[in-house]
């Protein structure tokens, strides 16, 4: 799968339909979740297409299909909206990591389905990609803020391999975070240099990358490769 990055200004999320004009018996929550909704997603294909930089509530509003008005009521400023953005594509991100995690026993395949997983995720939207680094985000330091402390959390997670592995207890106190900052900054340099296209690859690579520490090349390697259909984008969470 190697879907071209949408364009912000004309494609609009299929699950989130405009809202009817004029008189509607809608309650009012469902419009106001609807209307936050599509501008969070409007958020994510607009950096995608633009990056946080170069973004403007014109290019997000334009991708959310709603009004100017519409986008006050519901966030202060692009910044606001782009946090929001991020902490929803994260909870997804983690969501999916869990389940993916129990579909598996043993922990080595469990990090390999959480990265074919999230890979994935990436490579259908683009704009998650984007929003889940940090080279996008660094010239705000709020934002960037946020992003590092959801890498932390990665980190967290990562960390639970330290008691399942043979080398775990030996290594690096720092060892998860240099990881995953590997992750992220793999994923930014592709993203810039190739496009979402760049990732569909990247799996089998960094789950040895990921898994060398703990378990030895040999056996990193092994687990890497002995699943390369899941890496190019099945679901992990499901049993072949």
């Amino acid at each position: 799968m190697s879907p071209q990055p949408p364009s912000s200004a004309s494609r609009e999320d299929p699950d989130l339909p405009r809202l009817p004009r004029g008189r509607h018996r809608l309650p009012f929550e469902v419009v106001v979740e609807n209307q936050r909704r599509r501008l969070i997603a409007g958020t994510a294909r607009a950096i995608a297409e633009h990056g946080y930089t170069e973004l403007t509530v014109k290019q997000v509003i334009e991708a959310a299909g709603v009004s100017r008005t519409t986008f006050y009521a519901n966030f202060d400023n692009k910044r606001d909206c782009v946090l929001a953005a991020h902490r929803d594509v994260f909870e997804r991100l983690t969501a999916l990591i869990f389940r993916a995690c129990a579909a598996e026993r043993q922990w080595p395949l469990k990090v390999r389905a959480a990265i074919t997983g999230s890979f994935a995720l990436m490579v259908e939207e683009p704009g998650v990609g984007c929003l889940l680094t940090l080279n996008a985000m660094a010239t705000d330091m709020e934002v960037a803020r946020q992003v590092i402390d959801s890498n932390a959390h990665l980190a967290a997670l990562l960390r639970d391999g330290r008691r399942q592995t043979p080398l775990g207890p030996t290594l690096p106190d720092l060892i998860e975070e240099a990881l995953i900052g590997a992750l992220s900054a793999i994923v930014t340099g592709r993203l810039l240099d190739r496009g979402v296209e760049g990732l569909t690859d990247l799996p089998p690579e960094l789950v040895q990358l990921v898994l060398t520490p703990y378990v030895g090349v040999e056996e990193a390697t092994r687990v890497a490769r002995s699943n390369v259909a899941g890496a190019n984008g099945r679901d992990p969470g499901r049993r072949p």
